[in-house]
């Protein structure tokens, strides 16, 4: 909901900037350098996220996509039309909810945009399980694209960072209760109770190393 929240108010911001014609160009200088800064931020979670590492924290990521996504739905609002590659750039920004709309009224497009908005737009359903001081289990969910949770083992590193390894198990059901307990000090065993496809509650043991 934060993301949907977030830009819906930053469009509505737009479109009132856009009909009441305004012009601030201090603040739009301000929105600029924050727009920029955003732009860092999202650049490196990218870089990151190839690198198998991230930000510490659930939602940190995609709240810096969502500011940086945000603060350029109100720049387009703030920016006198004209034909510049500036203002295209910004136009990027405003028009992907008009993109979202025409993939939905196409039908050979309306499941391959649903897909995507869902996977841009839906914060999904992200929890993590410590483990010890130093590792987590992570589950996301999001309806529609996956069919169960994806587990993912978190590993804290250095200052502001953190190790994501993704798919250390995958159960083929919705996590009902979890328990988990240290073998030693490279692995845990997992005891999962699971709802299946037909409603039954089903138990699932493994083992995963903390060493990826």
């Amino acid at each position: 909901m934060f993301t949907i929240t977030v830009l819906s108010l930053c469009f509505l911001a737009a479109i009132s900037c856009k009909i009441k014609k305004v012009k601030a160009p201090l603040i739009t200088g301000l929105i600029w350098y924050f727009h920029i800064a955003m732009c860092a931020f999202s650049v490196l979670c990218l870089i990151l996220l190839f690198s198998g590492y991230g930000f510490k924290g659930t939602y940190t990521e995609r709240v810096f996509y969502t500011l940086y996504a945000g603060s350029g739905i109100i720049l387009y609002g703030l920016t006198q039309q004209e034909v510049s590659g500036k203002w295209v750039y910004l136009c990027a920004f405003y028009g992907f909810p008009f993109v979202l709309i025409f993939g939905l009224l196409l039908p050979p497009l309306r499941t391959l945009t649903v897909i995507a908005g869902l996977g841009l737009l839906s914060d999904g359903e992200m929890k993590r399980y410590p483990i010890d001081d130093d590792y987590a289990l992570q589950s996301n969910s999001v309806d529609i694209i996956y069919r169960y949770p994806t587990y993912s083992l978190v590993q804290d590193k250095y200052w502001l960072f953190e190790k994501i390894s993704g798919d250390v198990v995958k159960p083929a059901g919705r996590l009902q209760a979890l328990k988990m307990e240290k073998s030693g000090q490279d692995s845990v065993h997992l005891y999962m109770n699971l709802f299946d496809e037909p409603g039954r509650i089903q138990r699932y043991d493994t083992t995963i190393s903390l060493i990826q």
